[in-house]
């Protein structure tokens, strides 16, 4: 028997809380894009300009795995409180288990 209890309502706020944040993501993701490549076009600096190319390019697995990791947090939350509603709470251990379970890109610093 797993030694927790989970808050339905808190899991609720927390999860309409993290949706309502991540409805604008790609909003930034997108600005975060566009300003990169500004700043790489009138920096006219090839040194600046393959930098900043470099870096994208370095952290592009980690934002991508950012999303992911969000969205299974955020399933395995609902599908945990669902499981832990309907009783049985080894599924919900298990839905627990599988959401902390997402893999890192290996160059997340």
């Amino acid at each position: 028997m797993p030694d927790w209890d989970i808050d339905p309502t808190g899991v609720q706020t927390a999860v309409t809380k993290t949706i309502e944040v991540g409805d604008d993501f790609e909003t930034h993701a997108t600005t975060y894009g566009d300003n990169m490549q500004s700043a790489a076009e009138t920096s006219g600096s090839a040194i600046v300009s393959t930098a900043l190319a470099d870096f994208a390019e370095h952290h592009k697995d980690a934002f991508t795995s950012m999303v992911e990791r969000t969205v299974n947090t955020l399933t395995g939350a609902v599908d945990a409180t669902k499981a832990y509603l309907d009783g049985d709470l080894e599924m919900a251990q298990q839905a627990q288990d599988a959401a902390t379970g997402a893999d890192l890109p290996d160059n997340i610093d």
